[in-house]
């Protein structure tokens, strides 16, 4: 998986860097710009990204399993109060709308603008939708910090299974999980945003089928119940691509704390390193 990140004055495009898997992108903070991340795969932003403040310095760490920050923007938040930063990390949703990323938490100390020193918070595409990626003034993100929750799951609107309700404004939708199925025949899980639940079904390189459930604790900590799904420092999961039969269906089904479900599938890649029959095309010999 490739990414790109672009940075955005209110007029044109400044720059435009490739953010390898493995490597950290360092570039210098610009004033009154926006960085937009686009998947290059898809060509939409990630759904969901964790960011950290160290010093002056921005990290971003994208759902890709790697423990490493894959975006540092030095001087991030150069000398002006926190609450003065207006430079948003953007992202396009598959809706077609442009989204600033904010805190999934909804709370005003975890947005990006205004983490202490040290604090790492999720984000994800949502809040109010922005005419564009190019900067603009945008006070909104802090004044409407507080219904932010509604706004953040913006993947809610594109599907997800319903649970029963018997009021009709009430949350009937969760979050989708995400799957990102690696080059290397590996597989990463990422809860959505609102799930304490993910159940993971996939088949094994023996044909077996497999399934772990991850949990999330009162503290937010996540946890799973089948040794080979495995924990990331980033709160993701992964399925190693000698434990995930090459081509094989993976499932992710997410729930939230009201019972609502939202499913996604993928398909796993072929492990390079998997030794292969002269026509076979699936990996099973």
């Amino acid at each position: 998986m490739s990414t790109t990140l672009k940075v955005l004055s209110a007029k044109k495009v400044i720059a435009s860097h490739q953010i390898n898997q493995g490597d950290t992108l360092v570039i210098d903070a610009r004033d009154k710009s926006n960085y937009q991340l686009i998947d290059d795969q898809t060509g939409f932003g990630p759904q969901n990204i964790i960011a950290k403040r160290e010093g002056k310095d921005l990290k971003i760490f994208l759902e890709d399993g790697d423990i490493n920050p894959d975006v540092l923007i030095k001087g991030y938040y150069g000398d002006e109060n926190s609450e003065e930063v207006t430079n948003l990390i953007v992202g396009q949703h598959e809706n077609g709308g442009v989204y600033a990323y904010v805190p999934e938490s909804g709370l005003k100390s975890d947005a990006v603008s205004m983490l202490a020193e040290e604090v790492a918070a999720p984000q994800a595409l949502g809040g109010e939708e922005l005419a564009s990626a190019f900067w603009a003034f945008n006070p909104w993100w802090l004044l409407a910090l507080v219904p932010l929750a509604a706004g953040i799951a913006i993947a809610a609107s594109s599907g997800g299974s319903n649970g029963d309700s018997n009021n009709g404004n009430s949350d009937n939708t969760a979050d989708k999980p995400t799957l990102d199925a690696k080059s290397d025949g590996s597989v990463t899980i990422a809860p959505g945003a609102d799930n304490t639940k993910v159940v993971v079904k996939y088949t094994d390189e023996s044909g077996n089928k497999k399934a772990a459930t991850l949990t999330k604790d009162a503290n937010g900590n996540w946890s799973s119940d089948n040794p080979d799904v495995t924990p990331n420092a980033n709160g993701t999961f992964s399925i190693p691509a000698n434990k995930v039969k090459d081509g094989s269906k993976v499932t992710a089904t997410g729930t939230d704390d009201k019972g609502n479900t939202a499913n996604v599938d993928a398909t796993a890649a072929n492990n390079p390193t998997t030794s292969r029959v002269p026509g076979d095309v699936d990996g099973n010999g």
